[in-house]
């Protein structure tokens, strides 16, 4: 392991790695040495989605997610690359179940469902629709709403890729993976946009909701954790998530 931590050492100071031109023996030690670094991603994941996920998937993900930081990683655009490759893990997990499709289909129908009624009335009404609103609009109780809110939170956390604002939560760390030193005026001025997109719709949610946002993917609290800070319940908590994540996926969209 010594000639992997002479390779992270290097990394650390920003020399360029050609991870091709490794040999298979350094490739296999650079990347044992940041396994603990995958396995705490996975953990903190794995608290996030349904208990069927298979944490040995997870992790095979996210040795192609560390993989693919390393073949990629620019210490003259990045200025981390535990940072960078968290987020490389994170996305190449979350692609997996996508690409799986591993969600039932009656849960992706439900979340569809309550992303439409969230977006039509509030576009009618010009402002956040209350759960009252909601309920009424889909014909059930507001119990119901929040049950359902309760079970798609995993859905809309994955769908969010789809508006092509980088992979599973990378998006709300906006400031960290934009390259900092880019020489290139477009790429920075397109980053800020980003940046400024995000903060526009966080700004809309309520002050609630923009809590539960900062300490789930900020703090990178769980819900039980958020509910006890809140006081309120873990299930009441993934309904706030849920309600917030939802509202911010229609407003990243329409922006």
């Amino acid at each position: 392991m010594k000639l992997a931590k002479e390779i992270k050492d290097g990394i650390k100071k920003g020399k360029v790695i050609q991870y091709s031109k490794l040999s298979p023996n350094e490739r296999e030690e650079l990347i044992k040495s940041y396994l603990p670094l995958v396995k705490r991603v996975v953990h903190r994941l794995s608290g996030r989605l349904p208990q069927e996920i298979d944490l040995k998937e997870m992790l095979n993900s996210g040795i192609i997610g560390l993989v693919d930081a390393l073949e990629k990683f620019d210490p003259k655009h990045e200025t981390n690359f535990a940072t960078y490759a968290q987020f490389r893990i994170r996305g190449a997990i979350l692609d997996s179940f996508r690409t799986q499709d591993w969600l039932p289909r009656s849960l992706r129908h439900k979340a569809q469902k309550i992303e439409s009624v969230y977006r039509l009335l509030e576009q009618k009404l010009g402002r956040a629709a209350t759960d009252e609103e909601v309920a009424r609009e889909v014909n059930i109780s507001v119990d119901e709403l929040n049950k359902m809110l309760g079970e798609v939170g995993s859905v809309v956390m994955l769908s969010f890729d789809d508006l092509g604002f980088g992979h599973g939560e990378e998006r709300f760390r906006a400031e960290e993976w934009i390259p900092a030193r880019t020489a290139d005026p477009l790429t920075k001025l397109m980053g800020n946009e980003r940046v400024a997109i995000i903060a526009r719709a966080l700004d809309r949610l309520s002050e609630k909701e923009r809590i539960v946002i900062s300490l789930y993917f900020y703090e990178e609290l769980n819900l039980k954790e958020i509910g006890e800070i809140l006081g309120v319940t873990e299930s009441r908590a993934s309904q706030i998530r849920s309600r917030a994540l939802i509202r911010l996926k229609n407003l990243l969209r329409a922006a």
